[in-house]
């Protein structure tokens, strides 16, 4: 098999990390840059980098999503005890699943439809 040698420009910073990694670990930038060839070769395709910026803008919005849910969660019983309905203790689900909670709803829903009264 032929070899060929390549020549890559990358930040003097950067190189130097990443060989101190790989020396840890016992191998060579040249083992790292064979096996990712190879992976390629064999694959048809690029490995998926955790460092891509496709991922990582994922990341970002997943984290964003989860912000928005943690500040959301509680939202319904902050509002109700700014005004005075319920106090800060109050537990809303009552210590329920919330199938079991779910379930108490369309009880009292349907509760309600019956009791209804009906104009003739």
């Amino acid at each position: 098999m032929t070899m060929v040698q390549m020549n890559v420009r990358i930040d003097a910073k950067l190189k130097n990390e990443v060989e101190e990694v790989l020396k840890g670990k016992g191998v060579s930038v040249s083992d790292v840059i064979r096996s990712l060839w190879l992976y390629i070769a064999d694959r048809k395709e690029v490995p998926a980098l955790e460092t891509t910026a496709e991922e990582q803008a994922r990341e970002e919005e997943k984290q964003r999503k989860l912000k928005l849910i943690r500040e959301g969660a509680g939202y319904v019983h902050k509002e109700l005890v700014k005004a005075g309905l319920i106090s800060e203790d109050t537990d809303l689900m009552e210590g329920l699943t919330y199938k079991q909670f779910r379930d108490k709803m369309y009880d009292e829903q349907l509760d309600a439809y019956y009791n209804m009264k009906r104009a003739d």
